[in-house]
């Protein structure tokens, strides 16, 4: 039976968290007087979504990309009208027809995911419906590719972009977080009746695969009578599987305090908090990996888990080039479980700490096994936590766990904000030498030397109608540590498509890894490339121009985390600063003589 609920009561972030965390199957409706949607989730992560509003469509999106060109959208849309009811999904018809690739494609389709939960995130009051195991996979997919038709999204990166880009959207003023409340005296979709309407199949207009606007989606109809959607049974659930052991006692009430510990603050504060770190979980233990998901939500701490030492790589990675403040957390040892024997444990810990130095790593351990806590605090780990033994303390166990998860909660908020007070200190040292300066290119170097403490090698690049002109750098000439490197004045044409030039168009920074024909055949050749190819672009403005760019990068180390939004705060009053040097110029600049007659 369908679980349905209010989002008034539970926001649809901790919904699809809950989803996420605890790895269930199925279709989410969700409705609303600001639209419709559905999301599909196989063991915990998206595989597709729809939405009723127009420009949610592939085609538009492949067009807003760049992916493809108007043209070639009209041209397949042109095929598949002539193929009548034999036609294939636009996005199989851009792959055989437009030479659209595959790699596009899946990024599109992970957009349109993205862009759905953007919507819901802003969806205060409505109704949504879980139907648990309901995935009918349609024929349809015989029309895709290979690589298509396991669309797999990791939910917590998803959810990641899609709150930060929902962030930027409320703070330009597109999204509005007023809802209309659901009127179930005058709605005709809500009745008594104790039948579901049929739901929404994963099919190729789940995935965004059909035609712009020619499907007619059927709205999901939620009843009174379903089953009422209570965090607390999913928590029992998962302590009835992985700690069977327990009474059915010591299960309520460990799982009313992972109930009552993940409500959120408030709907207002889940939806709009900026989420800037994330704990990444190294554990085969399902409960240990269940609990810390749900301590870390109510702080806006994302968790990312693996068992696999690759995987564990790319949620590393991914983390620190999306600008989160990542920690390491290795679980317990097991040497019942291939990987996480002691010894296998610390070699992979010992690997992980040699290449992501600047990463603070975080090892659990039995109370019992006090030489493996020594240690692994001998080898360099930040903290060892103690963590309860259901075969040490039978007894104590539930009110231990309680014990150590509040304490989790605490020691990884602290643990965060160590870091951001280090952070903090630094910017503010900066603004107050900012305040000093009165010269555009005295403010011009302090925007580099802040950027570049926070990177390996730094470059100021003048922006000159159609081409950027190479200033001064730090790490890139001479050794980091001299200090900041003359001008090279070389210079460098901006290709429309670069990513350059689309910061230079919009304002807007960028943070990440592209290919990049500026970066690969005429920045690189000057200045060599790095060990990596995440980089950033920062610009500085001046009356709403683009000024200079900020090009910063790792050099031959791996990337590490960078608080962006200190860099955005610091760059904003430079731009203060740097108009009011340029007014003052302005004022102070000899006028011409004037010509005797």
């Amino acid at each position: 039976m369908p679980l349905t609920g209010e989002l008034e009561h539970l926001p649809i972030v901790d919904v699809i968290q809950l989803i996420h965390s605890t790895r269930k199957s199925g279709t989410l409706n969700v409705y609303s007087r600001k639209g419709e949607g559905t999301l599909v989730f196989n063991n915990g992560y998206i595989v597709g979504a729809t939405h009723s509003e127009e420009h949610l469509r592939i085609g538009r999106i492949l067009c807003e990309s760049q992916i493809v060109t108007p043209t070639e959208l009209e041209k397949a849309l042109r095929i598949q009208q002539a193929a009548g009811t034999d036609r294939r999904p636009l996005i199989a018809t851009l792959l055989n027809d437009c030479g659209l690739s595959k790699d596009s494609a899946f990024k599109a389709l992970e957009t349109l995911i993205e862009l759905t939960v953007v919507e819901m995130i802003s969806w205060t009051k409505g109704i949504f419906s879980l139907d648990i195991d309901k995935i009918d996979i349609s024929d349809d997919y015989r029309y895709l590719p290979e690589q298509l038709r396991e669309v797999n999204l990791d939910t917590q990166m998803v959810l990641l972009d899609a709150l930060r880009i929902f962030d930027e959207k409320v703070h330009a003023g597109e999204i509005s977080l007023v809802d209309e409340p659901l009127d179930k005296a005058t709605d005709p979709r809500l009745d008594d009746r104790d039948e579901f309407a049929p739901g929404i199949t994963v099919s190729e207009e789940i995935l965004g695969l059909a035609d712009l606007d020619k499907v007619e989606k059927k709205k999901p109809r939620v009843f009174k009578s379903l089953e009422a959607f209570d965090p607390a049974e999913i928590h029992r659930q998962v302590i009835n599987k992985t700690l069977p052991l327990l009474t059915d006692t010591e299960q309520t009430q460990l799982a009313d305090f992972l109930a009552e510990v993940a409500k959120p603050l408030g709907v207002d504060d889940t939806v709009t908090s900026a989420t800037s770190q994330a704990v990444i979980i190294y554990t085969a233990n399902e409960f240990i990996l269940h609990a810390i998901m749900t301590v870390c939500k109510r702080n806006a701490v994302l968790v990312f888990a693996t068992r696999s030492e690759k995987e564990l790589d790319g949620f590393i990675n991914r983390t620190i080039n999306k600008g989160l403040e990542p920690i390491l957390v290795f679980g317990c040892p097991n040497e019942n479980t291939s990987g996480f024997s002691e010894q296998q444990l610390v070699a992979i810990r010992s690997r992980k700490m040699a290449i992501y130095q600047e990463v603070s790593v975080v090892q659990l351990a039995t109370p019992a096994d006090y030489i493996f806590s020594l240690q692994s605090l001998n080898d360099g780990i930040r903290a060892v936590l103690p963590t309860p033994c259901l075969s040490e303390r039978r007894e104590t166990f539930v009110t231990d766990m309680i014990y150590f998860l509040k304490t989790f909660q605490a020691y990884i908020h602290s643990c965060f904000n160590a870091e951001r007070r280090q952070h903090f200190a630094r910017l503010r040292n900066s603004l107050s030498g900012l305040r000093l300066l009165r010269n555009a290119p005295d403010i011009s170097l302090s925007v580099l030397q802040l950027i570049g403490d926070m990177f390996d090698r730094t470059m100021t690049l003048i922006v000159d109608k159609s081409e950027l002109i190479a200033e001064r750098s730090l790490g890139i000439v001479t050794d980091k540590k001299q200090g900041v490197a003359a001008a090279q004045k070389f210079r460098l044409p901006i290709p429309a498509d670069s990513v350059f030039y689309r910061v230079i168009s919009s304002g807007e920074k960028f943070y990440g890894a592209a290919e990049d024909r500026l970066l690969e055949e005429l920045l690189y050749p000057e200045i060599g490339a790095p060990l990596e190819s995440t980089f950033f672009l920062m610009p500085l403005k001046s009356n709403d121009r683009v000024i200079t760019l900020t090009y910063a990068d790792f050099g031959n180390n791996p990337s590490k985390y960078v608080p962006l939004d200190f860099i955005d705060f610091f760059v904003g009053q430079a731009e203060v600063a740097m108009e009011n040097a340029l007014f003052r110029k302005q004022l102070i600049k000899p006028s011409k003589p004037q010509e005797q007659h």
